[in-house]
This record gives structure tokens, sequence and C-alpha cells, in this order.
């Protein structure tokens, strides 16, 4: 569930990044070493996104962080928009 609600958030943020812009090709996102969500799932989640609200699935580009001092070492970020 933790991971629902991850994806919900930063696809809200792509939605605000992109309105108006055109389609959605590309996203990608960067996983802190201790945020609790996996790539995969991370994925999953984005393509289920996409899928029901747009109609289809961006590619999805996931880094994953090995730094705990990381400043982001909690969180996701969304990294990039690309949008054609």
């Amino acid at each position: 569930m933790h991971e629902s609600g991850v994806v919900a958030d930063l696809m809200r943020r792509v939605e605000e990044e992109s309105h108006g812009a055109g389609r959605v090709s590309s996203l990608r996102f960067r996983i802190g070493a201790m945020a609790g969500v996996t790539p995969d799932a991370l994925r999953h989640g984005v393509d289920h996104y996409a899928e029901e609200r747009w109609g289809y699935s961006p590619e999805v580009v996931v880094e994953q962080s090995a730094d705990p001092t990381d400043p982001d070492a909690l969180g996701v970020r969304l990294v990039s928009v690309k949008v054609v």
C-alpha cells in the first residue's frame, strides 16, 4: 500500500508539470536507499496509473541510490518528465 501512495503523489506531480504540454513519453525517478520502495513496484505502479488515467504507459526509468546519507534517502524523487 505504501507504493500506491508514493506513485499517486509522484504522478500528480507529473500531471502538474506536463499539463497541456503534450503526451508524456518518458519518466525518470530516483529511489532513495532507505525509501522502502522497489524499482519493480514503482514501475508497476506508474504503468498501472498511466494506463488507467492516460490510456497508455510511458517509458519509465528508475535509478536507485545505495547511499543512506543522501538527502533524498528516504524518498522517491521525480527526476524528469519528457513530453512530445
